[in-house]
C-alpha cells in the first residue's frame, strides 16, 4: 500500500475504530498495514472510466451508472439524502427518456441561463 499522509492515516484509524469487532478482526487477520480503505471498488463504472481514459468509446448501461458518474466527478462535502435521491431520480428518468425529467432538465438549463443573464444586467 502507498504511503499515507497523516490526515489519511487518521481517517484510516477512525474508519477502523468505527467498524464492528468482527470486521476489525478480519482486517487485523489480513494485516492492518496492507488494508486500503480508500481503494475504489471494482464496479462496472470504474472499469468504464478506465476504458474512457484510454480513449475507447464508452456507453452507460443505466441511469444508476449516470448517477454514480455524477458523484464520482462532483465531490460535494455535505449533501443530504434528499439531494442524492433527487440526482438518482433525474438520472434514471433522463436515461429512460421520460418527459417529466426531460422537462425538469430543460427548465434547469433555462433557469441557469436566465440567472446568469440577470447577473450581467445588474
Amino acid at each position: 500500500m502507498a504511503k499515507l499522509t497523516p490526515e489519511e492515516e487518521k481517517k484510516k484509524r477512525d474508519l477502523f475504530e468505527a467498524m464492528s469487532p468482527r470486521s476489525q478482526k478480519r482486517i487485523v487477520k489480513k494485516g492492518y498495514e496492507e488494508w486500503d480503505p480508500f481503494m475504489l471498488p471494482k464496479e462496472p463504472l470504474a472499469y468504464k472510466l478506465k476504458q474512457e481514459a484510454k480513449g475507447e468509446k464508452v456507453t452507460l448501461d443505466s441511469g444508476h451508472e449516470l448517477h454514480e458518474r455524477y458523484f464520482s466527478e462532483h465531490r460535494i462535502p455535505d449533501y443530504s439524502p434528499e439531494y442524492v435521491k433527487g440526482v438518482l431520480e433525474i438520472s434514471q428518468g433522463l436515461f429512460r427518456g421520460q418527459d417529466r425529467y426531460q422537462g425538469m432538465y430543460d427548465f434547469s438549463c433555462w433557469y441557469e441561463k436566465w440567472r446568469k443573464q440577470r447577473e450581467k444586467e445588474e
